[in-house]
């Protein structure tokens, strides 16, 4: 640490910061960074071990190399920035760590390009952006936000541009988990963070040829039609299926969208009348650290385990999802262009392990708190909030 703070001040001055701040969060930040950085190195030396096949470390050890083409400091900046405003800011943690950087102007004395600058601090301020679509926590829409970034407006002009962002976006996301030392990662989590990258590629590289005037109504058009096709998955993700999808025999997507369709008859319901109830409201919802929050709505508990095939889905998750759709439908907006709505659920760390906070989300106060919040428009993310406490 010494020899870091002596090699990188302007980083070190605001870890300090941050031991003053909040002390244990900086302590729990350091040692994500660390243990993220090793992960890294360990992978590009060819001697990390894990769970995957080598086919897959592999293909990530090829992703990597194609970012030190770029530019050889640009991986481990990233790793060591992407977290630094978490001290200060966990909800927001990743702009907070990118404003940071901003106004310190902490990049500058590195060996990098006006536009490697750019990516760079873009892909800290929205990396958590392609593991929230993994886990039905954001919308492929949710993907606006990138746009609206005032700072990587000349990215879109761009395919190798856009192309860099997202794939390292992707790379960063797989080594950003396995910086948990309680986070694990299974084989086909690749293939869908390849898939989340190759979309969200595709449809931002469609807006060059179109007037600007249109990128925000085409982009809504184009990941909404995704996020159609996808909505089953984001209803279950609430029971882990993007953890254990294909991981035991019985556990196909089709087991967990048999639970879903099981679920929504318990409640009298079905899911072509439910799915049209919610259209393409559900691209708008955004959910803010939610993932426990819908897992003890669909489960009663939180565990990491796989759903049993004897297990019921409670029907709060789905009460849930059209109280957040009734929210957003009631709500006029002047709008010309659809917008993001962020619902941030201010709970205690670890409140999913104490009983009176899962009996509170269990209970009917828990909905009507939710429309009882009050909906705030915030400007410079251009999209609305709803905070419940």
């Amino acid at each position: 640490m010494k020899k870091l703070t002596k090699l990188l001040p302007e980083w070190s001055d605001v870890i300090y910061n941050g031991l003053k701040y909040d002390e244990t969060e900086t302590y729990r930040t350091i040692r994500h960074i660390f243990r993220s950085l090793w992960t890294y190195y360990a992978i590009v030396n060819g001697y990390f071990e894990s769970n995957v096949k080598k086919e897959n470390i592999l293909l990530l050890q090829k992703d990597l190399e194609k970012v030190f083409q770029l530019n050889s400091d640009y991986f481990p900046l990233l790793l060591l920035y992407h977290d630094i405003g978490r001290p200060f800011n966990r909800e927001w943690h990743t702009f907070e760590s990118a404003k940071i950087i901003q106004q310190r102007k902490m990049f500058q004395s590195f060996n990098l390009s006006p536009i490697q600058e750019v990516i760079l601090t873009g892909v800290i301020r929205h990396h958590l952006l392609p593991g929230t679509i993994f886990t039905g926590e954001s919308s492929y829409f949710g993907a606006i936000s990138v746009y609206n970034d005032q700072n990587l407006q000349d990215i879109w002009l761009s395919y190798e541009n856009i192309d860099i962002l997202f794939h390292s976006l992707m790379v960063f996301t797989i080594i950003d988990i396995w910086g948990y030392d309680y986070s694990k990662i299974f084989d086909h989590y690749f293939s869908h963070y390849y898939q989340i990258r190759d979309n969200l590629t595709r449809v931002f590289a469609k807006i060059n040829s179109i007037d600007e005037k249109e990128h925000q109504i085409k982009l809504f058009q184009e990941f909404s039609k995704i996020d159609e096709i996808n909505l089953k998955w984001r209803l279950a993700c609430a029971l882990r299926i993007f953890q254990f999808v294909d991981t035991q025999t019985y556990l196909t997507e089709n087991f967990y969208y048999t639970k879903i369709d099981e679920g929504l008859r318990d409640n009298n319901q079905n899911w072509k009348d439910f799915s049209n109830y919610l259209g393409n409201i559900h691209s708008l919802i955004q959910f803010k650290y939610a993932l426990p929050l819908m897992m003890v709505l669909a489960s009663g508990n939180f565990v990491r385990k796989p759903f049993d095939p004897e297990e019921k889905i409670h029907p709060q998750i789905f009460d849930f999802w059209q109280t957040c759709t009734n929210i957003v439908k009631s709500t006029q907006t002047n709008s010309n262009y659809p917008l993001l709505w962020n619902f941030i659920f201010n709970l205690p760390r670890g409140w999913f392990f104490q009983s009176k906070h899962v009996k509170y989300v269990l209970s009917d106060k828990f909905l009507i708190d939710i429309t009882k919040s009050s909906v705030d428009f915030n400007s410079k993310m251009d999209s609305y909030m709803i905070n419940i406490r």
